[in-house]
């Protein structure tokens, strides 16, 4: 069986963060696994903020868990204070890993600071960003499509391999950059659903570790996302996935 891992937060309502990524792996198969970078205070309503673990104690846990399983594939959500922990086990153990910016929450409280979340893009195979990180991260102010595809073209020359802008801020039409552009649209469901951000990253990393090409895997994850927000379920506040 292959093992994924998620170093990322926790969120206690389940639907994003370390335990969506767990849910992700194992809906598609695989035996998931999670180190937590930070704890988060956050209920369907709002997102009021966050603790992060010393880097030390990540450091432990990565250890450990490499210790046991042969990792291969990773996917890197809120870093907190643990960027270069990271960073560290990446090079030595050439993890392909797909990196979610993960800016800021819902309601804009800042996660992930620039600074760090760069170290981390810049040795990810793909990076997932959506609309409104594509523009802070490439400087772009995104009005229109054409945008979009500047902003790409900029991110693939700063960061990973692959770069992939998200839709859901826009008409639901996700964008991968690579070695040419490529273009997949689902219709936009018009729902407030937690944690799509965080299931699209890690079904990504899961059909990349199946051996999809890129193409392939791209269009999978969104897929997944889709079926998954179909059948999201209501709360007091936003939904939640499945």
């Amino acid at each position: 069986m292959e093992y994924l891992l998620s170093i990322a937060g926790y969120d206690p309502t389940g639907g994003a963060g370390v335990i969506r990524d767990i849910l992700t792996f194992r809906k598609l198969g695989f035996y998931g696994m999670g180190v937590i970078t930070t704890i988060t205070y956050q209920n369907t309503k709002g997102f009021y903020g966050f603790e992060a673990l010393d880097e030390k104690i990540v450091e432990r846990e990565i250890e450990k868990i490499v210790e046991d399983f042969p990792i291969k594939y990773v996917k890197i959500g809120m870093v907190g204070k643990a960027a270069d922990v990271i960073l560290k086990f990446q090079r030595k153990y050439s993890w392909l890993t797909v990196a979610d910016p993960l800016l800021e929450a819902k309601n804009s409280f800042p996660l992930n600071s620039l600074e760090d979340i760069e170290k981390i893009m810049e040795r990810a195979y793909a990076i997932t960003p959506n609309i409104p990180e594509a523009g802070k991260l490439s400087n772009v102010k995104i009005e229109k499509e054409e945008d979009i595809l500047k902003a790409g073209k900029i991110l693939l020359e700063k960061y990973g391999k692959y770069v992939i802008i998200k839709g859901g801020h826009g008409e639901g039409r996700d964008y991968l950059f690579g070695e040419n552009v490529k273009f997949f649209q689902m219709p936009h469901l018009g729902k407030e659903v937690h944690g799509t951000g965080c299931a699209y990253s890690s079904a990504l990393l899961g059909f990349i570790a199946k051996g999809y090409d890129m193409e392939e895997a791209f269009k999978e994850a969104r897929k997944f996302v889709q079926r998954e927000i179909e059948r999201s379920i209501e709360t007091g506040g936003y939904s939640l996935l499945p």
